[in-house]
């Protein structure tokens, strides 16, 4: 099986737990190793500013403060001025590690929504270096497909919604839902592709020929 990087962020944390193999890397990002704390997770790398940290509670400053102490080569302290969110310097260090499979939690949700769209650019940053990247909550999980194919196996129920980030996107099919079309295009502003259903027995197939899709997967009733 191939080595993940999972990534812990500061947004609102799923009820989930985050399932760690021999190789994989577990970076934390700022206040987002408050979430390693409470699964009693010690990150491979806790990247970040840590303004988010402080105002987390001085338990969580405190426990960084702590591993830079005894074990400083797991702490990456980031410019308060800095070109990359915490999260993206996180894919980054990863992929100069060779990983290529993202997941990523605490991503979505929280005070700032700014935060949230940026994580959906950085699984398109992470599709442009030859990765693949999930966001990850509770109840659905969030990919890009661009000019490709995604396949969901059989057994899938809830809502699958496809949307253009490009202006354009052209040959996009979709099969196995409740609803299907082939060869349509789909445009950045227009909702079309929202609120589709799978059916259970059914493999669902996304297809893209030109063009950049983010997909939605909610399981949740």
């Amino acid at each position: 099986m191939e080595p993940k990087c999972v990534i812990i962020s500061a947004g609102s944390f799923p009820n989930i737990e985050i399932d760690l193999q021999e190789g994989d890397l577990c970076i934390a990002c700022d206040a987002g190793f408050k979430y390693a704390q409470q699964m009693g997770i010690l990150p491979d790398l806790i990247v970040g500013d840590f303004d988010s940290a402080r105002e987390a509670g001085s338990d969580v400053l405190e426990g960084i403060r702590e591993i830079a102490e005894t074990d400083p080569d797991r702490i990456v302290q980031l410019e308060v001025r800095k070109d990359d969110t915490d999260t993206m310097k996180a894919v980054k260090i990863a992929l100069s590690k060779g990983y290529r499979k993202f997941y990523l939690y605490g991503a979505l949700g929280g005070r700032r929504f700014d935060h949230s769209l940026a994580n959906i650019q950085t699984l398109l940053y992470i599709k442009h270096h030859g990765g693949t990247g999930y966001i990850m909550e509770e109840e659905q999980m969030l990919l890009i497909a661009e000019n490709e194919t995604i396949r969901f196996s059989r057994g899938n129920t809830g809502i699958l919604s496809v949307l253009s980030l490009s202006e354009v996107s052209r040959g996009v099919s979709l099969s196995g839902l409740m609803y299907n079309i082939r060869d349509a295009e789909l445009k950045s502003n227009f909702p079309l592709g929202v609120s589709n259903e799978f059916i259970i027995d059914e493999e669902a197939v996304v297809t893209v020929e030109e063009g950049t899709l983010l997909i939605t997967v909610f399981w949740g009733q």
